[in-house]
């Protein structure tokens, strides 16, 4: 499990960097654990070289820790084998139940699906599978004549599943006759902190887009003993934020100079971030923390981005292999909507205090600013997992 977990996260920081390259100083916000869960529903049914793209963009054919070259990538490619599939989908199971246990302290809902045309009819070891390991049921839906109906019936269905915080993730015209499948994924998630936020403390502030640019934010403060962590290249300042219960952490990642977010976003690696947000490299710290209240919702057709990774026969007509899917042959998946949500405010309850509270609070212990008045990146982590749930860049709230 922690393999794939390392997989899952790989890939975040991967898909980060290329979402990059076409949203330059605009926010970005996805889910990569709930992408990758509904990826490799997909891969469940692949094979050939299908499967071997799909291993390789997912990550999940890297021999984890050694570091990734264009010779072991072909390596790598010769080396995937079903039984690794296997693996992978009862670790995935693990996983996903670890991470959607029940929980009082927070709420996480998750949406994710495969619409196939219904003339092109699921196996049946599919379809087990599907339920053994994801918890999923395939949906055979009649794109060729209802296309619009079967649309609007995916929308109400992932509205319900997010408790109405995720509305209309497929637009209009996204699936038309010619669909053969689409793989629809959402995750919503509400927190509450640790520690809260006093209302009366947020105030109206600037936050600095650039150097020559800033606007106006409502900026929340806290005064309290937190988790920080130094990035020495290139020059940045971590802080942890934990949810109630410490299941779940905000990580914010700020850089030092205002225009530092690009540096820090080309720098950044699995194994770097991995480092630099270990327990080894938190220090506790008397924080006056300044973050501003946001809310994010952003939506993704993935088609073009997932293929430009290097997983494009997946989505060929003509080079698509998903027979352990579908007898039918030219069954290609036609798209992936992604769409996330998050709301950062004051709202939680302050912790029991518990004897380590007691005793953590008579410890003198170094003070610091923490002022997220300018671009920054944030992570939403499951703790025990050590898997990113959510990855963001805020450059203007």
């Amino acid at each position: 499990m922690d393999t794939l977990a390392t997989s899952i996260n790989q890939f975040a920081l991967e898909l980060s960097k290329k979402l990059a390259e076409s949203a330059q100083g605009k926010n970005i916000f996805f889910s990569s654990w709930s992408i990758s869960t509904s990826l490799a529903m997909v891969y469940l049914g692949t094979k050939g070289t299908t499967a071997a793209q799909m291993g390789q963009v997912l990550q999940f054919n890297r021999d984890q820790g050694v570091k990734s070259s264009p010779e072991s990538g072909k390596k790598r490619k010769m080396e995937f084998n079903s039984s690794n599939s296997e693996e992978i989908h009862s670790d995935f199971h693990t996983l996903i139940s670890e991470i959607l246990k029940p929980n009082d302290d927070y709420l996480l809902k998750t949406a994710n699906a495969i619409y196939g045309e219904k003339t092109y009819p699921f196996h049946n070891k599919y379809l087990e599978d599907m339920k053994t390991y994801f918890g999923a049921e395939p949906q055979s839906v009649n794109f060729v004549e209802a296309s619009d109906q079967i649309r609007k019936e995916i929308n109400s269905w992932v509205e319900r599943q997010t408790e109405g915080k995720i509305q209309n993730l497929l637009p209009d015209d996204s699936v038309d006759s010619t669909t053969r499948m689409i793989l629809v994924n959402a995750l919503y998630f509400k927190g509450i902190w640790e520690h809260q936020f006093l209302v009366q403390n947020t105030t109206e502030k600037p936050f600095r887009i650039n150097e020559t640019t800033s606007k106006p934010v409502q900026m929340m403060f806290m005064k309290k003993k937190l988790q920080i962590f130094h990035i020495e290249k290139p020059q940045a300042v971590g802080l942890q934020l934990y949810y109630k219960s410490r299941d779940l952490s905000l990580l914010i990642l700020l850089p030092e100079d205002i225009n530092g977010l690009v540096q820090l976003e080309k720098d950044i690696t699995y194994e770097k971030l991995n480092e630099w947000t270990s327990a080894d490299m938190m220090e506790l710290y008397e924080v006056q923390l300044h973050l501003p209240k946001f809310k994010l919702e952003d939506s993704y057709d993935l088609k073009s981005t997932l293929s430009s990774m290097g997983m494009s026969d997946a989505f060929s007509q003509s080079k698509a292999d998903f027979s352990g899917m579908s007898s039918a042959r030219n069954l290609f998946l036609s798209n992936v909507f992604h769409k996330a949500f998050v709301e950062i405010n004051e709202q939680g309850t302050e912790a029991a205090a518990g004897t380590g509270s007691e005793i953590e609070s008579r410890i003198r212990v170094p003070s610091i600013e923490f002022n997220a008045n300018h671009p920054f990146l944030f992570f939403i982590r499951h703790n025990k997992t050590n898997s990113i749930l959510f990855y963001g860049r805020l450059c203007s709230p």
